[in-house]
């Protein structure tokens, strides 16, 4: 019996067209990690915690607005060079800004560096935050069944790497020149490297084949599968889900839990940093938090496949909940040296829970409106993520971290009714599930 176009996808052996997507999609979420680190690490100079909600703003567009004309119109490889042109255009106008301060750091909270800085922090936010549910997506659709979910986890994780290496640039041009002029040089020329690369791996990809499927465009789609069944398939044993699960229940989990870990990981990743330590310390302190998460990532991507998905989902959140326990005791005797190591051993369980999210969001969606409903999804922690941005300005050490704690109980509580109520997704085909 000839096997259907899905199944071929699934089955399919790895080539150099899967190295490429794996490739696009590092690129893509370094990138995002580079751009979205811009603001916090600019912040102790421009000490506003409106520009420090600059890039949120351009969330919103970019994970509604990108995400839906990818499903509806544009497809996900030419969504990625729209994406691409905006945080170019960004990275340019960031540059600018840096010529125009000239080394006069006072001049990048002036017009008209200020401006260039939000203006290029908006597209290049816009642009890479519409760029993830179409990454997921893409993923998702044209990875073998036998690699989706250790993909879908190791290539966002590369937003940790790419947050990791602006803030340790970030760390180490500012120590050496003291000037944010410099830093935000130097990291916008990281960012116009990963830039390039994007660009040369994207013009090699294949369209996704079950969006051209969706689309009705079979011809192009069976031409398409082609290129990524050149070496065969080979065997997968599938695994069959016993229960279905509405489009309600579904989206209210992954709200939740993506509320629970984009807010904790952002608020001890960056936002702890600008508003209780000092400029000196605040590129370091994001370094450690991303290193934490980058390491965490490796090996949430190994055992992705090897725990069931909703057991994972439990040690992340519960364990995430836990490991704040001592962060709290901490600020009661502070010690910076172990605050390190805990917000360490913190961020390994953030990036566990970013990780099921990553697994979960695009296999639980519907093929029709899939990059847009993770779009959908992310919008609730990023609106309270922007709240919380706000309105923990005026709370003491102590009172910020208590209540990162009860967000991380939240996901906790969550994990736990999936555990009974939720289903596993490891080598579940998406249709399948939907």
């Amino acid at each position: 019996m000839e096997k259907s176009i899905e199944k071929l996808i699934d089955s399919a052996k790895w080539t150099s067209i899967h190295s490429l997507m794996f490739a696009s999609l590092a690129v893509g979420y370094f990138m995002w990690g580079v751009i979205s680190a811009i603001a916090p690490l600019l912040y102790p100079n421009i000490n506003s915690v409106l520009f420090l909600l600059t890039p949120t703003f351009a969330t919103f567009a970019g994970d509604l607005i990108l995400s839906l004309l990818s499903d509806k119109i544009l497809g996900r490889k030419t969504t990625f060079f729209i994406t691409m042109s905006l945080y170019s255009v960004g990275t340019i106008l960031l540059v600018l800004a840096s010529v125009l301060a000239g080394f006069n750091t006072d001049n990048l909270a002036k017009f008209p560096s200020l401006i260039l800085i939000v203006l290029g922090i908006v597209l290049g936010v816009f642009g890479v935050e519409g760029e993830v549910p179409v990454m997921l997506s893409y993923t998702a659709e044209m990875m073998p069944l036998r690699y989706r979910d250790t993909i879908l986890v190791i290539g966002p994780n590369f937003d940790n790497i790419g947050a990791m290496v602006a803030a340790l640039i970030g760390y180490l041009s500012y120590s050496i020149s003291t000037s944010f002029v410099i830093e935000l040089l130097a990291i916008s020329i990281v960012a116009v490297v990963g830039i390039v690369m994007a660009v040369v791996i994207r013009l090699l990809l294949p369209e996704s084949v079950r969006w051209l499927e969706v689309k009705g465009d079979i011809n192009k789609a069976n031409m398409e599968a082609k290129k990524v069944t050149k070496e065969g398939t080979e065997e997968v044993k599938e695994t069959n889900v016993n229960k279905k699960l509405g489009l309600g229940s579904r989206y209210a989990f992954l709200a939740i839990i993506g509320l629970s870990q984009y807010l904790t990981y952002g608020l001890m990743a960056f936002v702890v940093a600008d508003y209780y330590f000092s400029s000196s310390q605040t590129p370091f302190i994001i370094f450690i938090a991303n290193l934490g998460a980058s390491i965490s990532g490796f090996i949430a991507s190994y055992i992705a496949n090897k725990l069931r998905t909703r057991i994972f989902a439990l040690f992340s959140y519960v364990g995430g909940t836990l490991s704040m326990i001592p962060i709290i005791y901490l600020t009661g005797n502070f010690n910076l040296a172990m605050f390190y190591a805990l917000l360490f051993v913190n961020m390994l369980f953030s990036e566990f829970g970013w990780a099921v999210r990553t697994i979960y969001e695009p296999i639980l969606m519907p093929k029709n409106l899939r990059a847009f409903m993770i779009g959908l999804i992310r919008i609730v922690p990023i609106t309270a993520y922007t709240i919380s941005t706000y309105v923990t300005q005026s709370f003491s050490l102590f009172d910020y971290i208590v209540f990162n704690s009860i967000l991380w109980a939240i996901g906790g509580v969550a994990t736990i009714a999936w555990f009974f109520k939720g289903i596993d997704t490891n080598y579940v085909p998406l249709e399948e599930v939907e």
